[in-house]
């Protein structure tokens, strides 16, 4: 089963849905922002670089489990907490997971997968934690995170000097012949 259900917050609808599912079931619900915009516990909203959670609104998905609860830290409704990830933490977990687990993750999955590996380092072995990955970072390749890779691919591939901008390589598929077996 699920003892432990982390979501980053971006419209509240994971949350609103599958969090009151496993709610229900036992789990304990967690609900993710950064650390820099912290609305939905009644704290201003920040600029922070966690694309995806924290527009630093109170989303009416979340205002909707408990109406008229305050915005504050602790429990809401089925919520049983509003953990927060800071915008370095969360780009050096993304890139961890590119690097050590091949997941191209963006930064709203690498707040999630801090949050999941904070959460089980307090937890008996035989606890399970599920996080949702839900941002893939093919969306953030322009997204300072990857800055480091972007700079060693234009190092080792730099563009040909007689080149005035980018290649643009295409092909069909269906012009493909694969080459012949031995």
């Amino acid at each position: 089963g699920c003892d432990v259900f982390v979501a980053g917050a971006g419209t509240g609808g994971t949350i609103r849905g599958a969090g009151r599912y496993l709610s229900e079931k036992g789990s304990k619900v967690v609900c993710v922002e950064p650390t820099e915009s912290r609305a939905l516990v009644g704290q201003p909203g920040g600029i922070h670089g966690i694309v995806g959670i924290g527009a630093g609104i109170e989303l009416e998905l979340i205002e909707g489990i408990a109406p008229g609860a305050p915005w504050q830290e602790g429990p809401r409704g089925f919520v049983s907490d509003f953990a927060h990830c800071a915008t370095p933490d969360a780009i050096g977990f993304a890139n961890r997971l590119a690097a050590e687990e091949g997941l191209l993750v963006g930064p709203t999955s690498g707040a999630v997968a801090k949050i999941c590996c904070d959460i089980a380092g307090g937890l008996p072995a035989d606890k399970t934690v599920v996080g949702i990955v839900a941002s893939s970072g093919i969306r953030y390749v322009k997204h300072p995170m990857w800055e480091a890779q972007r700079l060693e691919v234009e190092a080792a591939l730099p563009i040909p000097p007689e080149i005035d901008g980018p290649l643009d390589l295409r092909w069909k598929s269906e012009d493909y012949v694969p080459p012949p077996k031995d």
